[in-house]
């Protein structure tokens, strides 16, 4: 297989990003121009805030570390001394599922476990779902937690919750087949799907390098 940007191999297996699930929902064929055929076009701007965003609740975080300890220690400790734990940016990768990614939250309580990503606005696509769905695999997957798991969408806006529910059987075969998908379509041994959808194609970012976009580019461009 060739060389993939992104793509991480760990013991001999291909892992890609669990960001890549959502980039597949807004449009496949997006994804595999981006990053099969290595496609480059100029970041938008919600690209860039979203990541100075990011770095900035990060460095807020760091200010008020009291503690540093394992996952494991996390887990065990909040169950012996009914005590919670907060983790941000965590690293999780799974050789089973091939994936990989860095959670924005984890909230560690002694009955249960919230993961949440963090994004601008109120509206939560199934996409962003998808990849929450998919940090859910990747942390069951390493870490074994022995308390049910909810997956959350947080509002970089306000702090507020748009979107919250526990991460059950359903969830988990509505991200496999994505995963599945993905991976096949790494291996180019399906050709991709693209998007029917005037509105996703008008403001996508690959719209004037695409072949398949649904709205020509203005005049002059």
């Amino acid at each position: 297989m060739k060389k993939i940007n992104g793509i991480l191999i760990v013991d001999g297996i291909s892992c890609f990003p669990v960001s890549w699930l959502s980039s597949r929902d807004f449009c496949e064929y997006q994804l595999y121009l981006e990053k099969i055929k290595n496609v480059r076009v100029e970041k938008t701007i919600e690209m860039v805030m979203g990541s100075e965003i990011h770095k900035k609740l990060e460095e807020e975080f760091l200010l008020k570390v009291t503690e540093k300890m394992s996952i494991w220690d996390s887990l065990e400790i909040s169950k012996k001394e009914y005590r919670s734990f907060l983790v941000r940016e965590l690293e999780v990768v799974s050789k089973r599922y091939g994936i990989y990614g860095k959670i924005d939250e984890v909230q560690i309580f002694p009955d249960k476990i919230l993961i949440i990503d963090d994004k601008p606005g109120k509206k939560v696509y199934n996409g962003v779902k998808k990849q929450v769905w998919g940090y859910a695999l990747c942390f069951i997957d390493q870490f074994n937690p022995d308390r049910d798991v909810f997956t959350a969408v947080r509002s970089t806006d306000d702090g507020e919750f748009s979107w919250k529910e526990k991460f059950d059987e359903n969830s988990a075969d509505l991200v496999l087949n994505d995963i599945l998908e993905i991976h096949d379509l790494i291996k180019e041994v399906r050709v991709p799907k693209s998007t029917l959808n005037l509105n996703k194609c008008g403001r996508c970012r690959f719209r004037e390098v695409c072949d398949r976009c649904l709205v020509k580019a203005p005049a002059g461009k």
